[in-house]
C-alpha cells in the first residue's frame, strides 16, 4: 500500500473513499503489510514531489524537505551522502523561494545528516542548524564506536558502508545554533509561517528525534518517528545495534501526535498522508499495538513467565496487525523486558561470569559421543519443523563442522529464510542470508572447491 493519498487517479480516489467508510475497528488498514520495503531505500534516486504550494520533498536514500516562505526557506535534513546530497542541494536551491534560513536535523542517523559537508560554505557563513539536545549524545556513541558498528552495518548494508578510517564525520561533531529540549519547544516565524520544533523522548529511531509542526497549516513532519516504512511496528530494538527505545516513551510520543490532530503528516521515507482521519486511525493503531505488547509483557513478567516464553507467545491480534518489515514484535518483547529489568534474567547464575555458553560446546560434543549424535538430533528437529532448535544444535557444532553438518545447516537456513518471507523483515532476512553465505563458503572450503580460509 502506498502511503501517498494524492487523489489524482481513479484508483487512489477509490482507495480514499474506502478509507472514509472503513469502520473504526479496522483502523483504515485491511492488511498487516505495506508495499514499501526497507531495502527500497537503497535504490531511491533523487526526485522532487510538491506536497503543496510551498513544500517540496526531494527524495533520495534520505529525503529532504524544503519549506518556502516569503522571506526564505527552511530545510529539514540534508541527505545520506555527499554525492546524492549535492544534487539534492542543487534542487533545493532551485526551488527555494529565497535563501535557506535554517536547517533542521530530524535526528542523527547518517541517511539524514551525512550530506552536511556539501553545505560547508553556507555553514561557515552562519547558516544556523537546529537539533535535538540528545543529538550530540547519540552521535558521540556512533562516532566513538564506528569500527564496532561498521562491522555490523557491513553485514546488513554491504557496499553502502564506508569503512575508511578517514570517513567524513563532521556531521556528528557540529555545534548547532539551537538545541531543542524535551518539554521546551523551539518556536520561530519566517515569512508569516510559524514553526514549532518539538523534541521527543523517544522515537522509532532513537532518543534525538524532532518533530516539525506548522500550526497554522496543521502540517507535521515526523522524521523517523515511525521508522522507514509506514505503518509498522516500531523498532524498539534494532539488531544492527543501538540503545533500546523505550516503549512507554514511544506510546507517549504517539499520543502527542494524536493530540495535535495533523491534517497532513510527512514521514522522512516514502510516506505523506493528507487525510486527517487516516492519520488518526493509523497512528492510533500503532499506538494500540505497542500498548498491547507492553501490557502482555508486563502481565507475563508478573506471572513468572520467562523471556523466552513471552518472545514465543506474544503476537499482535488481528485488530492491531501492522507491518513487521523493520521492527519485529518478538525482538521488542525482549527490548521491553531488558529495558525494565536489565540483562540478568535470574535463570542461570553462570551468566554472572565472563564464561560464555559456547565455551563448553566442545565438552557437549564429547559428552554426546561425537558429532554424529548431535547431528542426528539436529536432523530430527529439522524434520519435525523445529528449525531454530536444529540451528541451536548446529551452533554447538560450529567448531566441529563437517560437510554433512554444513549441508544440514544450509537446509535449515533455507527453511528459516522461507519462513521469514511472511514478515519480510529486512534485518532478519539479511542476517539469515549472511549466515547462509558464510556457511556456504565454509562448505566450499571443506570440500576443496575453493582455496584459502573460510571467512
Amino acid at each position: 500500500m502506498k502511503c501517498s493519498t494524492d487523489k489524482s487517479s481513479l484508483a487512489q480516489w477509490l482507495r480514499y473513499l474506502a478509507l472514509l467508510i472503513c469502520s473504526a475497528s479496522a483502523l483504515s488498514y485491511a492488511g498487516a503489510d505495506v508495499d514499501e520495503r526497507v531495502d527500497d531505500l537503497t535504490r531511491l534516486s533523487h526526485s522532487v514531489t510538491a506536497l503543496n504550494d510551498f513544500i517540496y520533498r526531494i527524495d533520495g536514500q534520505g529525503s529532504i524537505f524544503l519549506i518556502n516562505t516569503s522571506e526564505g526557506s527552511v530545510l529539514i535534513d540534508v541527505g545520506s551522502d555527499e554525492k546524492q546530497g549535492a544534487e539534492q542541494k542543487r534542487l533545493a536551491q532551485e526551488l527555494a523561494s529565497g535563501p535557506i534560513r535554517k536547517i533542521i536535523l530530524s535526528h542523527f542517523h547518517s541517511d539524514h545528516v551525512a550530506a552536511l559537508p556539501v553545505w560547508e560554505e553556507e555553514l561557515s557563513q552562519g547558516l544556523p542548524i537546529v537539533t535535538h539536545q540528545r543529538y550530540a549524545y547519540m552521535s558521540q556513541i556512533q562516532r566513538e564506536l564506528s569500527p564496532f558498528f561498521n562491522r555490523r552495518y557491513k553485514i546488513l548494508y554491504g557496499d553502502l558502508v564506508d569503512e575508511s578510517p578517514k570517513e567524513e564525520r563532521s556531521y556528528w561533531q557540529l555545534e548547532p545554533e539551537h538545541e531543542v529540549y524535551v518539554g521546551k519547544p523551539y518556536s520561530f516565524s519566517l515569512g508569516a509561517v510559524d514553526f514549532e520544533i518539538i523534541a521527543m523522548n523517544n522515537t522509532g529511531e532513537g532518543e534525538d528525534g524532532l518533530l516539525v509542526w506548522l500550526p497554522q497549516h496543521k502540517i507535521l513532519f515526523v522524521g523517523d518517528m515511525f521508522g522507514p516504512i509506514y505503518p509498522m511496528f516500531p523498532n524498539l530494538y534494532t539488531v544492527r545495534g543501538e540503545k533500546y527505545r523505550d516503549a512507554l516513551d514511544y506510546i507517549d510520543s504517539l499520543d502527542f501526535i494524536l493530540s495535535l490532530q495533523p491534517e497532513m503528516m510527512v514521514c522522512s521515507h516514502f510516506c505523506s498522508l493528507n487525510d486527517p482521519q487516516e492519520i488518526q486511525n493509523s497512528v492510533l493503531k500503532m499506538r494500540d499495538a505497542v500498548q498491547y505488547v507492553w501490557d502482555e509483557v508486563v502481565e507475563g513478567m508478573n506471572a513468572g513467565k520467562s523471556l523466552w516464553q513471552l518472545m514465543d507467545e506474544i503476537s499482535l491480534p488481528k485488530d492491531f496487525a501492522i507491518s513487521q518489515g523493520h521492527g519485529k514484535v518478538s525482538w521488542s518483547v525482549r527490548a521491553i523486558w531488558e529495558t525494565v529489568s536489565g540483562w540478568y534474567h535470574y535463570q542461570h547464575v553462570a551468566d554472572l561470569y565472563p564464561v560464555p555458553v559456547a565455551s563448553v560446546y566442545g565438552d557437549v560434543v564429547a559428552a554426546a559421543g561425537g558429532v554424529g549424535s548431535l547431528l542426528q538430533k539436529a536432523k530430527e528437529r529439522q524434520l519435525a519443523g523445529e528449525l531454530v532448535h536444529a540451528l541451536r544444535l548446529l551452533d554447538i557444532l560450529r567448531d566441529s563442522e563437517t560437510e554433512e553438518v554444513l549441508t544440514l545447516r544450509l537446509a535449515v537456513l533455507d527453511g528459516l529464510l522461507e519462513q521469514a518471507q511472511a514478515l519480510r523483515n529486512y534485518s532478519e532476512i539479511g542476517l539469515l542470508r549472511h549466515d547462509r553465505q558464510q556457511s556456504a563458503e565454509r562448505l566450499k572450503f571443506i570440500t576443496g572447491d575453493v582455496v584459502g580460509s573460510a571467512t
